[in-house]
């Protein structure tokens, strides 16, 4: 193999290492290649550990995007913060969680620095951007600062931004005209590095073309890097550290500048719930599989739900709130969350219950699904009624 040879091998394992990002549990991402469908991916269950796993964009053209859409990790209430959520929007169960509270009186100070958000100098959780963090310090400071009788309305309004659609539509219709452009020369930067660099190299030599070669690269990178620092600054105006340092990786390095839509995307939507996110930019099939999987973690998520204590009533008010939202972006979206959730039909004659949570299903009429923690069982659907909810 020539040094030319083993130059582009490198280039195609470096650029292979930038379409697979690390996603944390308790983030859904949307992937789509140009124009095509959006699907909902969850980290990998084999290539990835307790806290996250791995998920891989489209690496061919035409280029689509990736978008990330995380549930809240903690619960709210008038009281306090609970660092615990119950449902699992991944599957595999939940991560691991601190399940700290902390009341609102107690907070003496909540930054966010880089990725973290921090609690009274500990850092508490951490995304994938600063953007969300910075975004979340900002609206608990606001609660945290409120008299105890307006914190109520204010966690209501807060939950219910979250599963907002006409709030994701404007976000993702402000970035959409900035991530285009960026496909389009990502694109030109993929065929120029993987099919007219190789063939100029084979036709005419390394020697004689890399004048070529030099300028078609730079002139790629440069107005990547260009467009992706106005876009950036556009969506993302608080994120200076960020903004620079992925410009500049993007000017040294083709393979991050094929990718930088990406970069540019994928925190967009982090703040929304999955649940609203689907409804925007998926098709009625699959929004109704996403819907139905949030829906049924939301009523019967595995047990414990919370540590034991004065935080239980946090996280079932804050649940119970999420799940409200939930139902009405769903039945708004024109489908049933009762007729969802509504009991299976037997696997066969034998089969007298099942879970709600995992739909496993069991011969014994009454009892409890241990993989889920003990959660009770409910009888199946009765061949007469297996078209009706529950």
């Amino acid at each position: 193999m020539s040094e030319a040879e083993s130059l582009f091998l490198v280039l195609a394992l470096l650029y292979c290492v930038e379409c697979v990002g690390w996603v944390r549990r308790g983030t859904v991402a949307f992937r789509t290649r140009w124009r095509g469908r959006w699907r909902a991916v969850h980290p990998s269950l084999h290539l990835g550990g307790q806290r996250g796993g791995l998920v891989f964009a489209h690496p061919l053209p035409p280029l689509g995007n990736l978008l990330l859409s995380a549930q809240l990790p903690f619960s709210l209430s008038p009281d306090g913060l609970l660092a615990f959520v119950a449902p699992a929007v991944n599957p595999g169960g939940r991560p691991p969680q601190r399940g700290s509270f902390l009341r609102w009186g107690q907070i003496q100070s909540l930054v966010a620095e880089g990725r973290a958000l921090k609690l009274n100098g500990t850092a508490w959780f951490k995304f994938s951007s600063a953007h969300t963090a910075g975004w979340l310090a900002t609206a608990l400071t606001r609660i945290a600062r409120l008299a105890p009788e307006q914190r109520a309305a204010a966690i209501r309004e807060f939950l219910a931004a979250t599963l907002d659609p006409e709030a994701v539509r404007a976000q993702w219709a402000a970035a959409r005209p900035g991530a285009l452009r960026l496909r389009r020369w990502a694109n030109s930067l993929f065929c120029f590095m993987f099919v007219v660099a190789p063939a100029l190299n084979w036709h005419y030599g390394l020697k004689a073309c890399w004048p070529v070669l030099v300028a078609g690269w730079l002139g790629h990178t440069i107005t990547i890097g260009i467009l992706f620092f106005r876009a950036h600054r556009r969506l993302y105006p608080e994120a200076g550290d960020e903004r620079f340092t992925h410009f500049l990786t993007s000017l040294l390095a083709a393979p991050t500048a094929a990718r930088a839509h990406d970069l540019l995307t994928r925190p967009l939507l982090e703040r929304f719930h999955p649940l609203a996110v689907a409804q925007v930019l998926a098709d009625a099939g699959e929004f109704r599989v996403v819907a139905q999987q949030l829906l049924r973690e939301l009523r019967h998520p595995a047990l414990p739900v919370c540590p034991p204590g004065e935080a239980e009533s946090v996280e079932r008010d804050s649940r119970a709130m999420v799940l409200e939202f939930s139902e009405a972006l769903t039945r708004r979206a024109g489908l049933d969350p009762d007729a969802l959730l509504a009991p299976p039909s037997p696997l066969d004659c034998a089969c007298r219950s099942y879970c709600p949570r995992c739909e496993e299903q069991f011969i014994a009429p009454t009892g409890v699904c241990e993989d889920c923690g003990g959660l009770r069982l409910l009888p199946l659907a009765k061949p007469d009624d297996r078209r009706k909810p529950e």
